[in-house]
């Protein structure tokens, strides 16, 4: 009951704050209204002032104009603006005209230095030198008006005399209509004479001395008028929006009272939500398997299990081929739907006994009593392998998928459940590099192969951050042109303990671990600053720079190298980047748009150890490749097998046909480079013309060259 009443007050309190709200837009509503009011009266009264001004302006010009020839000019003034009753001219404040003159004789010749009420205002006007609008006063023809008086000074500032001229107020506030706002509200006029003096009234509704008002001024030459308004009836409880707000607000409470009973009865069940949160908290939500955490709760039991009764327990990380691909390419919901349908797949291979939980992404686990011996442990890796890579349905799409199995067994491999885990997923990774769609035990070597891949990613690491690399550049020669026009760069490793190391070491552990990237950007920046360098030098050539596939899957990467382009001065056509087959075969969206955003900004391509990968002639068609390099391991023979010449000269001949230009590496003889220029070659590399040299020497060597005889 007491939590009725509180809602009730609060109810009535928000009412009681909508209604002053809505009082307050009323009253702004109103001043709009009567600043439109105020804006027409204060127009009409000013505009008068500025035709008698125009009387004023002609009397300056010619004081000694003849008075009764002013008849046309002020029968047009009083056509134009009918709201002055006669207009008086009093030269030496002395009445000499009046227009209309019938009924206004009496008052030729009256001098206003005689009537003192009067010569009071005429002074103010004059020692203001201003019209002055005075009144309202009582009119012996009925009614009241205004007074408009306009000094008339000389040039010399002489006063010459004085304009008059009387204004009727009742006309005047029924031509700005102001009498019909009297219908609904209380309206008055304050500030009599133009004096500020708002407590008393001179025209208008005299309730509005004691209600609450709104008021606008109305400017006036000299002073100020003030418009005062208020509705004539208070406003109602249930105007405006509270019509719909009360009902609501009691509906509301009603509501609430009905929310506080049904909150006792969630009370009772919040316990068994509480139970239900948790137990969601421990599955994953897509696949309903257990999550990593609940697994690894899972393995630590088992292991403990296993200690006590001296039994042996396999680990099966399964991680799905080409995963990534089917994400990029079709989408993520599709993705998630072929997961659903894989970890469907793996519920059906396992026993209850076994633990089956999904660690994230694409990768899967299985914990076995299986692992007592490995050959069962086998026997259940190639069922996996063979049942992941039947096809799957998904939707009205089939897709091929496979898997890679690296297993891990309790207690050889591993007594902790991070250890089983770890070496379990090392295993795995072994059996991508096997091909994918295989399986691998996990064995010590492993371990090594990783501790040595850790201390050789940190050493690249430091090895960057101390300068321990720099680059070589091997000429490339243009059997057209019969010159030396490109260069390849390529990087060397000075380590300050293990002497010169060869790129064959590092550059594929900086591919596995990501050292690649920052290797790779200090890569670009020496070539470029090596590139100012020759062309300040006279050099002119265009430069081959190696690109890792694994650079090309960050997004935007293109649009960072470009820019590092741009600010060192280089063209983008003066660069060839090199990469490998993989990366147009791989059709992964990131590296397709990163290739086709250097493209079109102008650099070229070429693709590396030609006839080593994939081959294929449908990329080269599909893909800009300005280039394509003949690995070495064709050209070595080329000169003295009839098959090596024959490969090459296939090699050479797809390319024509696609209109790409032909590199052949590892040239090391005279044989080799007439073989090559007999079969169409177009660019000659290797040691027969020069090995790779620091950048000092290659610039000796490109300005004389020494070509073999």
């Amino acid at each position: 009951m007491l939590v009725f009443f509180l809602l009730s007050a609060l109810a009535v309190a928000m009412l009681w704050q909508e209604r002053a709200k809505y009082i307050e837009s009323q009253r702004y509503q109103l001043l709009q209204t009567l600043t439109n009011y105020a804006s027409e009266l204060e127009g009409v009264v000013n505009s008068g002032v500025v035709a008698l001004d125009s009387i004023r302006s002609e009397l300056v010009l010619n004081p000694q104009i003849d008075l009764n020839s002013l008849d046309a000019r002020v029968s047009l003034l009083l056509h134009n603006y009918p709201h002055f009753r006669h207009i008086a001219v009093a030269p030496d404040l002395v009445i000499r005209y009046v227009y209309p003159l019938p009924g206004n004789e009496a008052i030729i010749g009256v001098d206003y230095r005689n009537i003192p009420n009067q010569l009071a205002a005429i002074e103010k006007t004059l020692a203001l030198s201003k019209p002055v609008v005075a009144g309202p006063v009582n009119l012996l023809q009925g009614g009241s008006g205004l007074v408009v008086r306009v000094p008339v000074l000389l040039n010399d500032q002489s006063v010459w005399g004085v304009i008059a001229a009387i204004m009727p107020l009742e006309p005047l506030l029924e031509r700005v209509r102001l009498t019909g706002l009297q219908q609904h509200f209380y309206v008055a006029l304050s500030g009599r004479d133009g004096e500020d003096n708002p407590g008393q009234l001179f025209w208008g509704d005299q309730q509005l001395l004691s209600i609450d008002q709104v008021k606008v001024d109305i400017k006036l030459p000299v002073g100020r008028w003030q418009l005062h308004a208020a509705p004539k009836e208070s406003a109602a409880w249930l105007v405006g929006s509270l019509q719909w707000m009360m009902p609501l607000a009691l509906a509301l409470i009603v509501i609430l009272c009905c929310a506080l009973l049904l909150l006792l009865r969630m009370a009772r069940e919040r316990e068994h939500a509480l139970y239900t949160i948790a137990f969601q908290a421990t599955y994953d939500p897509l696949t309903n398997l257990p999550n990593r955490a609940v697994f690894t709760e899972q393995l630590s039991r088992m292991i403990k299990q296993a200690q006590s009764s001296q039994s042996s327990l396999s680990l099966m990380c399964i991680d799905l081929d080409e995963f990534k691909q089917v994400n990029e390419s079709l989408g993520h919901l599709v993705g998630d739907k072929l997961l659903r349908a894989v970890a469907e797949r793996l519920k059906l291979l396992v026993t209850e006994q076994d633990v089956l939980a999904r660690l994230g992404g694409d990768e899967f686990v299985i914990v076995s009593q299986l692992g007592s011996a490995p050959e069962q442990t086998e026997l259940m890796a190639e069922r996996l392998v063979q049942e992941l890579a039947k096809p799957v349905q998904v939707g009205e799409k089939s897709l091929a998928v496979s898997a890679s199995v690296g297993i891990a067994m309790y207690p050889h491999d591993g007594m902790s459940h991070s250890d089983l885990l770890k070496h379990a997923d090392r295993a795995m990774y072994a059996a991508k590099q096997l091909g994918r769609n295989t399986y691998h035990f996990y064995d010590a070597a492993m371990q090594k192969e990783a501790d040595r891949f850790v201390h050789l990613h940190n050493e690249i690491m430091n090895g960057i951050a101390q300068q321990q690399f720099f680059l070589v550049y091997q000429p490339i020669y243009c059997l057209k042109s019969r010159s030396f026009n490109k260069c390849e760069a390529l990087v060397r490793w000075q380590h300050p303990e293990r002497g010169l190391i060869s790129p064959l070491e590092f550059i594929s552990v900086a591919e596995r671990t990501g050292a690649i990237r920052p290797l790779g950007q200090w890569i670009l920046q020496q070539a470029l600053r090596d590139m100012q360098s020759f062309r300040q030098q006279g050099l002119s050539l265009k430069m081959s720079i190696n690109r890792s596939s694994q650079e090309f899957n960050v997004h935007h990467v293109a649009d960072e190298w470009l820019q590092m382009i741009s600010d060192a001065g280089i063209h983008s056509s003066d660069l060839i980047f090199e990469i490998t087959e993989s990366l147009f075969m791989d059709r992964i969206s990131v590296q397709q748009n990163n290739i086709l955003k250097l493209h079109q900004q102008g650099l070229q391509l070429a693709i590396d150890d030609f006839g080593t990968g994939y081959s294929a002639l449908n990329y080269l068609s599909r893909y800009p490749v300005n280039l394509i390099k003949i690995d070495k391991s064709f050209v070595t023979d080329v000169a003295t097998a009839d098959k090596a010449k024959s490969l090459a000269a296939v090699l050479i001949n797809m390319a024509k046909v696609l209109d790409v230009q032909v590199v052949a590496e590892g040239v090391e003889t005279r044989a080799q480079l007439a073989v090559l220029s007999e079969l169409g070659c177009d660019f000659i590399q290797g040691y027969f013309f020069s090995k790779p040299l620091r950048a000092e020497d290659f610039v000796s060597f490109i300005k004389t060259p020494s070509l073999p005889g």
